[in-house]
This record gives C-alpha cells, sequence and structure tokens, in this order.
C-alpha cells in the first residue's frame, strides 16, 4: 500500500500580506522556519522511504530540517509540484488582484474549474499536471511512504479531486502552512487516513 504525505510549506513573508506567490521564488518567513522545524520532529515518527519536494525555495527551506535530520533518505526536486501560476495577480493581494480585474477574479473566485486567472494556470492545468507526478511516482516507488513537500494549489487538487471526487470542491478542504495529511492508496482510490498534524496541535 502506498502512502503519500502531503506537506503544505511553511509561511512567508508573501503569505502573511495575502499575497498571491504563485511561481515566485520566496523564502520562508521566521514563522515559517519554525513551522518547518516542528515538521521535521512530527515526520521523524513516521517510516518515510522517499521525500519530494517542489522546487521553489519556500517548499525545499520546509523539508530541510527533516532532511539534515534523515540524509540517509533519498530526495528528488521537481517544478511539477510547483504552485499553480495566478499571472498577472502574482504578487498581488487579494484586494489588489480583485481591483486589477475584478471580473475575472470574482469568475475564479466562484468557478475554479472554469476560470482561470489572466495569463496564469487554469485548474484544469493543474489537474493534469498534479495527475501527471501522482502516476510517475506510483510507477516508480510502489508500496513506499513519500513525504511531499508542496503548496497549497497541489494539495487542494488532490484532495478535491481523490477524496471529495469533483474539481470543483477545489476550495472546501482548510490547507493551512507547515501542515500534513496522510494519504493511502486502497483498491477503491485514495482515503486521507490521518493528519500528521495541524496547528492546533502544537
Amino acid at each position: 500500500m502506498m502512502r503519500l504525505i502531503w506537506i503544505r510549506h511553511g509561511e512567508t513573508r508573501g503569505n502573511q500580506m495575502k499575497r498571491y506567490i504563485g511561481h515566485q521564488d520566496e523564502p520562508l518567513a521566521e514563522t515559517g522556519k519554525e513551522q518547518a522545524f516542528r515538521l521535521a520532529e512530527a515526520l521523524s515518527r513516521e517510516k518515510i522511504d522517499f521525500v519530494v519536494t517542489s522546487d521553489l525555495k519556500r517548499a525545499v527551506q520546509t523539508a530541510r530540517p527533516f532532511l539534515e535530520k534523515h540524509p540517509e533518505i533519498p530526495v528528488a526536486v521537481t517544478p511539477a509540484l510547483r504552485e499553480c501560476s495566478f499571472g498577472i495577480w502574482e504578487g498581488k493581494t487579494y484586494q489588489e488582484a480583485e481591483e486589477l480585474a475584478k471580473e475575472a477574479w470574482w469568475n475564479w473566485i466562484r468557478d475554479p474549474g472554469r476560470f482561470a486567472p489572466p495569463k496564469g494556470e487554469s485548474l484544469m492545468d493543474l489537474h493534469h499536471r498534479i495527475e501527471r507526478f501522482l502516476r510517475e511516482l506510483e510507477q516508480n516507488r510502489p508500496g513506499e511512504t513519500v513525504a511531499v513537500f508542496t503548496h497549497g494549489g497541489p494539495i487542494r487538487c488532490f484532495f478535491a479531486y481523490h477524496v471529495y471526487q469533483s474539481l470543483d470542491d477545489f476550495w472546501k478542504p482548510s490547507i493551512g502552512h507547515g501542515e500534513g495529511w496522510i494519504a493511502e492508496k486502497k483498491e477503491a482510490g485514495w482515503i486521507i487516513s490521518r493528519t500528521l498534524f495541524q496547528k492546533g496541535d502544537f
């Protein structure tokens, strides 16, 4: 049985300011670094065979404390796990994005399956990217427990499609920074067996 530990990166300064970061390469803020160290402690209680992380700094830096404690665990870095590209909204606050393209912003918030950020990545593009990643991972690491350090968008995509059975539920899960969820592959598909921990567990 394959197990995936989905982990959202720690907090960045842009996250604190409620900006769309997307493909921008921000480092962790101090709170994000603290979250990464807490994650390392929690992950050390799991038997992990492989680590894969988004190539963006905030994900790599979130994985680093755990990898430094466990240098024997192999690791891969891939752009396939990047956050969704937010196009013209990259670096903008939520309010600035709405003001920049109000109709497009509201369309995307209400129906991300049909609308995309202007010059950005659609939900279907993100979905296909994550599904390709999953197929390759299942082929190359069957039966293993893999820690996946990524972003809110890819995790929401996984939850919506595999847990809620509909991409229309993209906004449904609450995905906090420095939080983790353990997914197990059963005969009927993926299930979320438990949370690694959430902020309330600290």
